[in-house]
């Protein structure tokens, strides 16, 4: 990269915002507010957003967050061993 290192090349872009120009306002808005955060932090997140979404259905959780229920599973299971409270699923 002519001696612009991969990190110095992508603040210079962040700064302009230019790689956020192919969102939407509300999807670069979105955005700015994980920064600062863990991928963790912004993983459970996700995952609980998306159980609540989804009314506690773990398999349809699962697929629309594109990992296994296995993953979901254990990722629960972390999540509540360290005293997260999580959706369960409703009852037919």
């Amino acid at each position: 990269m002519h001696g612009l290192s991969l990190a110095k090349a992508a603040s210079r872009t962040l700064k302009g915002h230019a790689s956020l120009s192919e969102f939407s306002v509300d999807q670069a808005e979105a955005i700015r507010h994980l920064v600062g955060r863990t991928v963790a932090q912004v993983e459970c997140e996700l995952i609980v957003e998306t159980l609540i979404n989804q009314g506690g259905n773990r398999t349809n959780a699962a697929r629309l967050l594109g990992i296994s229920l296995r993953t979901l599973r254990n990722k629960i299971h972390e999540y509540k061993a360290r005293g997260k409270i999580l959706p369960e699923p409703r009852a037919h």
